[in-house]
């Protein structure tokens, strides 16, 4: 791996992570896991269990038995975490991560309701694509903070936050969003606030989840973090 670490947010909560830039191959699936993507290319195979293999490597920083369990997935291949659980898998060109951390309303007490990570290769949007993922108020902060630090990839970065607050969301609600439903706020001090608004199936309210988030650069990737406390 290329590197494995665990860290704590404060007295409340502890979080498993795990990122690497090598694959790690199809060899390091379970045999459940293995069964998901049977069939699959080898290219496929090698992303799946690099992936996997971060994300038992993050569950094993809360507990050497829960690395031993399999990540399974939703009926929309979504990771579906071992009880007591919540995290968060991305990849990119060069890069595969992945965080875990305890579910709140486990038997443990102390944990989070969900977490989304997602990582982008430091480069500008394609063209166009800031038009749709961005509110007009965005690219106005956008523009304000690429005056003050233009060196950092701003749209991309606020890509990345969107992506992420809709994956901490997504576990919560099992409904699929357009960019358009996340409004993300970016601080130059590293941090994030992002808030989700889905449609209620059933009629009722719309659901309403609030991220809290963190983003930093690395030398090839950009890495945003969301937490649904």
């Amino acid at each position: 791996m290329g590197r494995v670490r665990a860290v704590r947010e404060g007295p409340a909560w502890r979080m498993g992570f795990a990122a690497t830039e090598a694959a790690a191959g199809a060899g390091r699936l379970l045999p459940e896991e293995r069964a998901l993507v049977a069939g699959s290319s080898a290219a496929r195979l090698e992303e799946f269990g690099t992936g996997r293999h971060c994300a038992r490597t993050a569950l094993a920083c809360l507990d050497p038995e829960l690395g031993r369990m399999p990540v399974l997935a939703d009926p929309r291949g979504a990771p579906r975490w071992p009880p007591g659980t919540v995290g968060s898998i991305t990849h990119c060109a060069g890069w595969t991560g992945a965080v875990a951390a305890r579910y709140r309303g486990s038997r443990f007490g102390r944990g989070v309701r969900s977490l989304g990570l997602d990582a982008e290769p430091i480069a500008p949007l394609p063209a166009g694509v800031l038009d749709v993922i961005a509110s007009d108020a965005e690219r106005e902060a956008l523009e304000r903070l690429g005056a003050e630090q233009p060196v950092i990839p701003w749209d991309t970065l606020l890509f990345s936050a969107k992506e992420a607050a809709y994956k901490a969301s997504y576990p919560l609600t099992g409904i699929l969003l357009a960019h358009d439903a996340v409004s993300v706020r970016l601080l130059p001090s590293g941090r994030f606030s992002a808030v989700v608004t889905a449609d209620d199936p059933g009629g009722g309210r719309p659901l309403v989840h609030r991220v809290h988030g963190r983003w930093a650069l690395g030398p090839r990737v950009l890495v945003a973090l969301g937490v649904i406390p």
